[in-house]
């Protein structure tokens, strides 16, 4: 039995925020999974879910998992957890959970 092992994808932001935009705009996600040559239309419910709890920080959100990263690489991904974490303070006091401690 041969097993085949498929590598996972990567799209890049801007292809997955044209998505995204396109999916909320009403157009079909098959439809754009078509064209925009992406294997697994389910990305892009994952994309929109990303998209609407964190915005477009969200669709460039990297894992990590590679030990070697430069320092450039490292700032810009703490200054994309801080612009989460700022966005998610927002959401919480819009929400009325989160009270000023004094």
């Amino acid at each position: 039995m041969k097993h085949v092992y498929k590598k996972k994808e990567r799209y890049s932001p801007e292809l997955k925020l044209e998505a995204v935009k396109r999916a909320l705009s009403g157009e079909s996600v098959k439809v754009i999974a078509h064209h925009l040559d992406i294997t697994d239309p389910d990305y892009i419910y994952k994309w929109i879910d990303q998209y609407e709890m964190y915005g477009e920080v969200g669709l460039n959100r990297k894992r990590r998992n590679h030990p070697q990263l430069d320092k450039d690489a490292i700032i810009q991904e703490l200054e994309m957890e801080n612009e989460i974490l700022k966005k998610y303070l927002q959401i919480l006091k819009r929400e009325g959970k989160l009270r000023n401690s004094k």
